[in-house]
């Protein structure tokens, strides 16, 4: 009997927060072309070659970031100046639609003292109002509100399991984009976010920034999710690139260690980087029907069953 109270107990423990690794689940997507270039988007000019932002992804190459002009608005708004990538946590949000990226935090690795980077919401909704509270809030309320909940990089998976535990019955509701149940999520304002519409997801969706010089070896790409045609596409990309970088003359070559071309020579391919990414994407690319699926609903679904949860 005492066994079985401990199991159960233990198996509301992981529906309620989930797998201690799975908590680092952090989201990262592409936007589909009718998405690209709205507030708060960081590819307000959309993807030029978006084969190569998942080649990148998949190389483990992350370039300094180019945000939009609403994101750079509200950066300079929230005072967000570390030049971040912006994640969600454990869950995907529309408006992705091309490619959604899973990574996790790789275990051991200590954040710095003092790096900010975790709130219980979109921060560029949050500037741009696009987040309802149930009064009138101006711009430098907005400010202050976001830094004080602005959580250090080292402390966000123990404030987000708190979040959690106080808001819903389970971590699938919380990927599920569904509204907290209880109480407000941001005690201690003299305001209160609205739990309901005109609120969306993003209005109560844990977002992680992590900064350019900090994000090198911390995180390790997890899955890719895209359509069965976008991911045809992708290896045709790929296997193209090669080809290219073996028909020009003029196209150095990869570097003898085998390490990815360096941003200058992004045209260039060797033969053990084409292998390497085949065999990750046979491994951990998953596919959506072209038509008729969501890829956002699918990974949500994924990671609920990851959990426990779904």
């Amino acid at each position: 009997m005492a066994f079985k109270l401990l199991e159960m107990a233990q198996r509301r423990w992981r529906r309620l927060v989930g797998a201690h690794l799975l908590n680092s689940l952090l989201v990262r997507g592409l936007r589909s072309k009718c998405h690209a270039g709205h507030e708060g988007s960081e590819d307000a000019d959309h993807h030029e070659n978006w084969c190569e932002l998942v080649t990148r992804a998949i190389q483990g190459e992350w370039p300094v970031p180019t945000p939009s002009k609403w994101t750079r608005e509200a950066e300079d708004g929230l005072g967000i100046h570390n030049k971040p990538y912006y994640f969600y946590a454990l869950r995907a949000e529309e408006p992705y639609g091309l490619a959604v990226f899973v990574w996790r935090e790789v275990d051991g690795l200590i954040w710095p003292a003092g790096a900010r980077g975790a709130t219980p919401f979109d921060s560029g909704d949050w500037w741009f109002g696009k987040i309802h509270a149930d009064r009138q809030i101006d711009s430098k309320e907005r400010r202050a509100a976001f830094q004080k909940w602005d959580v250090p990089l080292a402390e966000w998976q123990a404030d987000f399991k708190l979040y959690i535990h106080a808001h819903y019955s389970t971590v699938g509701c919380y990927i599920k984009g569904c509204a907290p149940a209880t109480g407000n999520q941001l005690p201690g304002n003299r305001f209160a976010i609205i739990n309901e519409p005109p609120n969306t997801a993003r209005a109560w969706t844990w977002e992680v920034r992590v900064p350019h010089d900090l994000i090198a070896e911390r995180l390790a790409l997890w899955k890719v999710y895209m359509t069965d045609a976008s991911r045809e596409i992708y290896l045709e990309y790929v296997d193209e690139l090669y080809k290219l970088s073996h028909d020009s003359d003029d196209t150095p070559p990869a570097d003898g260690d085998g390490t990815p071309p360096a941003d200058s020579d992004r045209n260039s391919l060797d033969d053990g980087s084409r292998r390497r990414i085949h065999e990750w994407v046979e491994a951990n690319v998953v596919t959506v029907p072209d038509k008729g699926a969501s890829i956002v609903l699918a990974v949500n679904e994924a990671i609920a069953r990851e959990v426990g949860d779904g």
